[in-house]
């Protein structure tokens, strides 16, 4: 069999590694595409697990628009005419090149893989664009790879019945990979420096229905949080985005229990994760690897396509109300996990099910 695996952000490559490796194991040909809408978070990643692209569609350009990209991105998959000639299409998640790739892959008929399919908040402009480009995968893919049974059922609930599959994350995967590699140890010397003996806070944010006031109430409730727990040391790899970058550096600046830093490469973020005493978050895959380590969750969310973790009690949905989410944090270093029973979202083999699956029951021969 050969597939064609197509993404171009951090959490894509993350979650289609362990897949790429387990077919190629197997013996099977996985063609890789990469599109380079996250180049420089994706590139460590590709080398850390020794991926090596077939194609590199270089998309991204200054000051782009998602319209900008999506079209340059159909344009440029459709003068490679070499691409078409796979068995399926795989894609993950709900990014634009997740999307676009996915509709290319229609356009041409050629069948669609959908890893991670099913995880909705239905409401479409929340998370935006993300809650659209999963809705609109789900109408064109022919396999749905999900993640949970709260995802197979949300396909059903929208008719989609076929081919549909709870495999757990493939996210989880990577994490056991990495996890069992890594230690504190490994941290970089500036981080084992700061943290030292105390407890500390990890902290991430990127989404873009945050910018703007969003993320300012978010700073806020940083600075609070930092002057209120002086005995506690807080990490922030700031993401690029100038929308993150320049709010965050403008009003964080000179607090001495902060670092904010680059955007780390994912052993380093993966050891950190794993012995923070909580984490402040607005991602998705954060939310899924976090329950793995019993670490509380703050989720910086109006809503969650992940809501088993809020069910279970690892994580705690407080939009970015600045006096919610201190609230929360407050109550996560003073009582830890409140989290019932193992991760949600997978074991961590994932890949191994979704290759079983394909092959089995050939549902793309």
């Amino acid at each position: 069999m050969k597939i064609t695996a197509l993404f171009g952000t951090r959490p894509e490559t993350i979650k289609l590694a362990p897949f790429i490796h387990e077919g190629k194991n197997r013996g099977h040909d996985v063609n890789v595409i990469f599109t380079g809408q996250h180049r420089q978070m994706a590139l460590p990643l590709l080398k850390l697990f020794e991926i090596t692209p077939d194609a590199d569609l270089n998309i991204m350009r200054e000051n782009q628009t998602l319209v900008s990209m999506s079209s340059l991105l159909l344009e440029t998959l459709n003068a490679n005419t070499d691409l078409k000639n796979t068995d399926a299409l795989i894609v993950q998640g709900d990014t634009t090149s997740a999307f676009v790739g996915a509709y290319w892959a229609f356009l041409n008929k050629i069948p669609v893989i959908h890893l991670e399919a099913g995880l909705r908040t239905n409401d479409i402009m929340s998370p935006f664009p993300e809650e659209a480009n999963r809705q609109l995968i789900s109408r064109i893919a022919k396999v749905h790879l999900a993640p949970t049974e709260d995802a197979v059922k949300a396909l059903e609930n929208e008719g989609v019945t076929e081919n549909v599959y709870n495999i757990g994350n493939t996210g989880l995967d990577a994490l056991r990979i990495v996890s069992d590699k890594f230690s504190l140890n490994d941290l970089p010397f500036d981080l084992k420096t700061f943290i030292g003996e105390k407890r500390f806070v990890l902290i991430t944010s990127h989404r873009r229905e945050n910018f703007g006031e969003g993320m300012k109430n978010i700073a806020h409730a940083i600075k609070t949080l930092a002057s209120k727990h002086q005995d506690v040391q807080f990490i922030f790899p700031v993401h690029l985005n100038p929308n993150v970058k320049s709010v965050m550096e403008t009003e964080l600046s000179g607090i001495t229990n902060l670092l904010m830093s680059t955007p780390l490469d994912y052993p380093t973020f993966v050891i950190l994760m794993k012995h923070a005493s909580a984490i402040l978050t607005d991602s998705g895959g954060v939310q899924e690897e976090a329950p793995s380590f019993r670490v509380p969750i703050v989720v910086m969310r109006e809503t969650t396509e992940r809501p088993e973790g809020v069910e279970k009690k690892f994580s705690t949905l407080v939009g970015t109300d600045s006096e919610k989410i201190i609230a929360a944090m407050d109550h996560a270093l003073e009582f830890g996990s409140q989290g019932v029973g193992s991760n949600p979202y997978g074991d961590g083999f994932s890949s191994k099910k979704a290759w079983d699956i394909l092959t089995r029951r050939g549902v793309i021969l």
